[in-house]
């Protein structure tokens, strides 16, 4: 009888052909078959995606995104069943260790299927960005920049895992005004106003956000402290820095701030401050701001505040651009530059690098057949400068009157504090 007849018992047997398909999507199937890129959906594990290909941006500051393609053999995954899932990538190194990428599925898409494999892509990101989903207007009074952010995170503590690593004590605010902003907004906004970056730890369970304020004390690459520069890439058997360049762009040399306190109408505190910067014979520009009341009521917090907006411009000075194939790449961490003939000869201190921003990319080989790879290109800045995030958010502006209630203690029909103020409270 010819393959794929039916037996007189009516029974369909299958063809030789679709047995081998069989036979080759399971062994396909099992383990992820030793793959160099792995994808595990940690909210249910039985379900084995594979991941075919990835690309995507990970910085200092930045809410990294990664952009997946999945191939299963089932064609009928209800797609809302996979939104928020949590979810990692698994990359192996070059000693065979893992490093892991994890976050949630924001996106999750159907792109059809072809020889009984159904394609899909996905979006995965960290659960900070999931906060862009919530917006909300409130104001908090007598707290601390890491306080106010607390408090927003306590309100997923479901999803959220944060750590703040400070080496100062931050200034107490009067009053936080969160208006018509989205949690992720208004915190990525109180960070950058207040100095402090971020990044993300990860492990093959989730991912932490950790908080800092000296980007001088983050550790080097813990699977990779070294990183040989070697332009045969072809022929390098060691992850190694491909390409390198050093760019400089011009900036201001100067800034100067300037407030009002109406406790201290007479002392208007001036703060000026010159770059460190040495751009050359260059003519200087200087940034004057009016940034608003009540910014800095001493001159010590006055050079404070110019100070890290000063870091932040310098940070634009310099920087170093680069490709490689190094796995273990990573923003938030450091590396010693190896073998680079502008470099080999310096100071030790001018071969360490901080990253500050990578974007990957990788395949497996399940439908090409051709050889997986893995490739990257990277920013990064001397790890003896200090990095300070740009004031990128925009505050939000408030237009118009707005109206509210005139509160006080009961019992007493008008309220008003040593200077003749009532206390309102806003709708």
């Amino acid at each position: 009888m010819r393959a794929g007849a039916v037996e007189s018992g009516g029974v369909r047997r299958p063809a030789f052909k679709e047995m081998y398909m069989l036979m080759d999507l399971a062994a396909m199937l099992s383990p992820q078959n030793r793959r160099l890129f792995k994808f595990r959906n940690l909210a249910n594990p039985s379900q084995e995606l594979l991941l075919e290909s990835f690309s995507g941006t990970e910085g200092l500051s930045q809410a990294y995104s990664f952009e997946l393609l999945l191939i299963h053999y089932d064609s009928g995954i209800k797609l809302k069943s996979m939104m928020g899932q949590h979810s990692v990538i698994e990359i192996e190194l070059a000693d065979g260790s893992s490093r892991y990428i994890a976050g949630y599925l924001t996106r999750f898409a159907s792109v059809g299927s072809d020889g009984g494999m159904a394609r899909y892509t996905a979006t995965l990101r960290p659960w900070f960005a999931m906060l862009e989903n919530r917006v909300d207007t409130r104001i908090f009074q007598s707290n601390t920049v890491d306080e106010v952010v607390a408090q927003v995170f306590a309100q997923c503590s479901a999803i959220s895992r944060h750590e703040f690593r400070l080496g100062t004590q931050l200034k107490r605010h009067t009053y936080i005004t969160q208006y018509r902003e989205s949690d992720f907004s208004f915190v990525q906004r109180l960070l950058e106003e207040e100095g402090l970056f971020y990044y993300f730890e990860h492990t093959a369970e989730g991912h932490t956000m950790i908080i800092c304020d000296d980007s001088t004390s983050l550790v080097p690459l813990p699977e990779q402290p070294q990183i040989r520069f070697h332009t045969a890439s072809v022929t390098e058997l060691a992850d190694s820095i491909t390409d390198w360049s050093a760019n400089r762009h011009l900036q201001a040399s100067r800034m100067a701030v300037q407030t009002f306190d109406y406790r201290q109408p007479n002392n208007r505190l001036p703060v000026v401050m010159n770059s460190l910067n040495q751009q050359g014979d260059v003519e200087h520009f200087e940034i004057y701001d009016f940034p608003g009341q009540y910014t800095h009521g001493t001159s010590h917090e006055g050079e404070t505040l110019l100070r890290r907006r000063i870091e932040a411009l310098e940070l634009k000075g310099k920087d170093f651009q680069g490709a490689s194939n190094c796995r273990a790449m990573k923003p938030g961490y450091t590396f010693e530059l190896l073998q680079h003939y502008d470099h080999d000869h310096g100071l030790a201190e001018n071969r360490q690098f901080l990253l500050v921003s990578v974007s990957s990319s990788g395949h497996n080989n399940y439908l090409t057949g051709q050889q997986a790879g893995y490739y990257n290109t990277f920013s990064c800045v001397r790890k003896k400068i200090v990095f300070r995030p740009q004031l990128a958010t925009p505050r939000p502006t408030i237009y118009g009157p707005q109206t509210a209630l005139v509160v006080g203690p009961p019992g007493e029909e008008i309220f008003t504090d040593e200077l003749g103020r009532v206390k309102v409270q806003f709708h």
